[in-house]
């Protein structure tokens, strides 16, 4: 046992030292703070040091090690329109598309009134769409929302959450049992 403490140490320091030094860590330091290399049993420590405000115990390791791999990068965008492309996307929910302020049209001929946008209300300045890519059930669009809900700016709302463009097929994958619907949710 190395011997670090100052000459006027006490028994309380020396206590300390011996139960500090009798267990060594099975791992390199250095590996604690790597997602790549951390024990899987320690990623969710990890993760809670890092902020992950998103964890599921049942993802596969690869899911873990890379929402673990994302968190100070999200962090860092936390607030725009890419930290939400950005969380989607690690937590397996594919890329979206995020539209603001829908239905604002200027009257300086930048769109064509060619019928393909309509004159709906356009929605208040801080609300906002996202179009998935791929089908979600109703139980993971809650999960969507959620993670939206935290990597959105608070004055921001999530004022539409669709699917449509991801449709299920009728090959049968997909039991009709009320989990999945067609569409928005």
């Amino acid at each position: 046992m190395a011997d670090i403490l100052p000459p006027w140490r006490g028994a309380a320091e020396t206590t300390l030292l011996a139960a500090t030094q009798a267990r060594a860590l099975p791992v390199p330091v250095d590996a604690l703070w790597d997602p790549a290399r951390i024990p899987a049993p320690l990623l969710a420590w990890l993760a809670w040091s890092l902020a992950v405000e998103d964890w599921d115990a049942n993802w596969p390791e690869w899911r873990k090690r890379a929402v673990v791999a994302e968190a100070i990068a999200i962090h860092r965008l936390r607030g725009t329109v890419a930290a939400l492309r950005r969380v989607l996307q690690v937590t397996g929910f594919g890329t979206a598309k995020i539209i603001e302020r829908y239905g604002e049209k200027a009257r300086d001929g930048s769109f064509d009134r060619d019928g393909t946008t309509t004159r709906a209300p356009a929605d208040h300045w801080a609300e906002y769409r996202v179009i998935l890519d791929r089908p979600v059930s109703l139980a993971q669009a809650e999960q969507v929302r959620a993670l939206l809900k935290r990597a959105a700016p608070a004055r921001c709302h999530l004022k539409l959450l669709d699917f449509t463009e991801a449709p299920i097929l009728r090959d049968g994958s997909v039991q009709r049992d009320g989990t999945y619907t067609r569409g928005g949710a």
